[in-house]
């Protein structure tokens, strides 16, 4: 699906978000607080729109954009030689669920819009914690629905049915927009998602809504092996 959105990925998002989505990176990025020489790993890096702002509020980082996708890789690559970035951000093609990364050696992942698009979560966050440094900490953005009250009221119409209208024209297919709504719905509501997060090996984990809860920051730090704090 996204070798075939690609070129159009960024107006779409923007668009159908009306711009929030780039506040809600910008609230991401400002939450990582990475110290120089921290190594960051933006998982499914998509056009780099999370790597491109991080390398420039942290100098001195060193990150690397993994994504399965070789058009989306070659999106981001041309979006980062024109940012000037190319020698802050290195790219490396691959499924997030088996990295080429070794063992502790991230000290901050991200991960922005993926998690609901694949379904087996499990092995996902075991790769995450596998590669993260004791104490390291992950910073995952997902879409989500308002629970209750006005919100949702006005939000869930348009985004059930006016937004995969308005997404499958621009992105001129018939099903990536209407798979969105599919994949956000059954994405697990923020407690029972950080109960999976705890799982994983991530028992300090907190969940932040955004936008009346149409966007979900859950922010997670690494514990060593058997440690819960």
């Amino acid at each position: 699906m996204f070798e075939t959105i690609g070129g159009r990925y960024d107006l779409q998002n923007h668009l159908l978000s009306l711009w929030r989505d780039t506040q809600w990176r910008r609230i991401l990025i400002e939450a990582i607080q990475a110290k120089p020489d921290s190594v960051i790993c933006d998982m499914a890096i998509g056009t780099g729109d999370v790597s491109i702002p991080t390398a420039r509020r942290y100098p001195g980082t060193r990150l690397f954009g993994i994504d399965y996708s070789p058009h989306m890789l070659r999106v981001a690559k041309r979006k980062i030689a024109a940012a000037r970035l190319s020698d802050r951000i290195e790219l490396v093609q691959s499924d997030i669920r088996a990295t080429p990364f070794g063992p502790r050696s991230a000290d901050v992942i991200t991960s922005a819009f993926t998690l609901r698009n694949l379904p087996d979560r499990e092995t996902v966050l075991a790769e995450f914690r596998r590669i993260l440094k004791p104490d390291g900490r992950l910073f995952i953005l997902e879409l989500a629905l308002p629970d209750r009250g006005p919100a949702r009221l006005v939000y869930q119409p348009f985004f059930d049915h006016l937004m995969p209208l308005l997404g499958n024209l621009l992105s001129r297919t018939d099903y990536a927009y209407s798979y969105l709504r599919e994949s956000v719905h059954a994405f697990p509501k923020a407690p029972e998602f950080l109960e999976e997060l705890f799982a994983a090996g991530f028992p300090r984990s907190r969940a932040i809504s955004l936008s009346y809860g149409t966007a979900i920051l859950y922010i997670c730090t690494a514990t060593q092996k058997g440690e819960i704090r």
